[in-house]
């Protein structure tokens, strides 16, 4: 950024539905067992990982893939960090003396999703799970992403939050990495997505994301916000969420 910052022209941005799953097997485990998810949950301030990572724009997460930016988003209360909790959590599911993990993260769109693996990492710790880091490959990750029973996926922007739950969130659909399976899930997101009305599809997104969140199935800190520098002799460039190049109403200054 303050290479960026040096050039001449500026820097402008945008808000996107990026994100970085850290996502867990529920058919795997220690993943089997909702207290544990709950606990890894609960251990994470997802705040305090987007500050680390991305400290200027982009959206928080909230563990349910739905962005700020989506039309039919609604905003649930807001998640909160408790260790105690957490402790109390893992204890009741046998791991009093703590538990060892391992992500696996192939850095396929860039090393910040390294740096919030490490991040989890260290806030993990507070709880007494000691969790190692696999780096592997871009290339190799894509062969295990929907395999390997703790990643860390990149999904990217997509225009609509019931889109990408339909994808990655609906009982045994092929990019469904988690193996989460509700009936009462699937019947909410039919339900939202019978209306085309904005207004009455958030109301109902409630209890889609509401039912997503408490099934624990991720660590999803942020939304992450895109960058591009623009000449001072170009008028008119806005970002495209998904880096698309749109030039129709793009013009060069005399």
């Amino acid at each position: 950024m303050e290479l960026a910052r040096a050039l001449p022209g500026a820097v402008i941005s945008a808000a996107t539905a990026q994100t970085l799953c850290m996502r867990m097997q529920v058919t795997q485990a220690p993943f089997d067992d909702i207290r544990v998810r709950k606990a890894i949950v609960m251990a994470v301030d997802n705040a305090r990982i987007k500050q680390l990572v991305y400290p200027e724009g982009g959206g928080g997460g909230e563990n349910h893939h739905v962005a700020q930016i989506h039309p039919e988003y609604f905003a649930l209360p807001k998640l909160e960090r408790d260790v105690e909790g957490a402790k109390r959590l893992l204890a009741e599911a046998g791991h009093a003396n703590g538990l060892e993990l391992t992500i696996d993260v192939g850095n396929t769109d860039g090393p910040w999703e390294q740096t919030a693996c490490e991040a989890l990492r260290d806030q993990l710790k507070d709880v007494g799970i000691k969790l190692n880091i696999n780096v592997m490959p871009a290339s190799k990750y894509w062969e295990i992403w929907d395999k390997t029973k703790f990643g860390a996926t990149a999904w990217t922007h997509r225009p609509l939050g019931t889109m990408v739950l339909t994808l990655g969130y609906r009982s045994g659909v092929p990019w469904n990495e988690t193996r989460y399976a509700s009936a009462e899930f699937d019947a909410a997101l039919d339900a939202a997505e019978s209306v085309l009305d904005v207004e009455e599809r958030r109301k109902r997104m409630e209890k889609v994301e509401a039912i997503l969140q408490d099934a624990a199935v991720m660590v999803q800190p942020f939304f992450r916000p895109i960058y591009t520098v623009v000449s001072e002799r170009v008028g008119g460039m806005q970002l495209h969420p998904t880096n698309y190049h749109q030039f129709n109403k793009v013009w060069m200054k005399g």
